[in-house]
């Protein structure tokens, strides 16, 4: 009985010092929370966006498009280090319409979608300059 109390004691501290803990470790996103306090509204299609200009971010899951007088912050479903390569280097893109870019359905410069949002001219130099600003390395 002593043997089996002392195994199972064991087990026990075994147990709590293998474990980890239960909360999450929630990493911050500054793109994220650059959204969230200009509170930018996500649309889910952009009309007439052919063959846009592209500004790259430090972060390689966004970038900003831009046409004219009009710009967009868009986010991709996953890192997308496509994105920074030559045209011929990447995959083309898939589109539902030509003129027209859709959430979760088309790919921007050879990756999907997630999300999109109108910036202004401001909110595109910031965003492309977060990053730049802590001394790190820019694309």
């Amino acid at each position: 009985m002593k043997k089996t109390i002392l195994i199972f004691t064991a087990l026990l501290l075994a147990a709590c010092a293998t474990s980890t803990p239960t909360e999450a470790v929630h990493e911050t996103d500054p793109v994220q929370d650059f959204i969230q306090l200009h509170n930018l509204e996500k649309v889910s299609v952009i009309r007439g966006f052919e063959n846009p200009g592209v500004l790259f971010m430090q972060d390689p899951r966004y970038i900003v498009a831009y046409l004219r007088h009009e710009q967009w912050l868009l986010q991709y479903a996953h890192e997308c280090r496509l994105a920074r390569l030559d045209s011929g280097d990447r995959p083309s893109d898939k589109r539902r319409y030509t003129r027209a870019l859709y959430v979760k359905v088309d790919t921007f410069r050879g990756c999907p979608v997630k999300a999109m949002y109108p910036i202004t001219l401001a909110h595109a130099q910031e965003l492309v300059g977060m990053g730049s600003e802590s001394g790190e390395d820019g694309y």
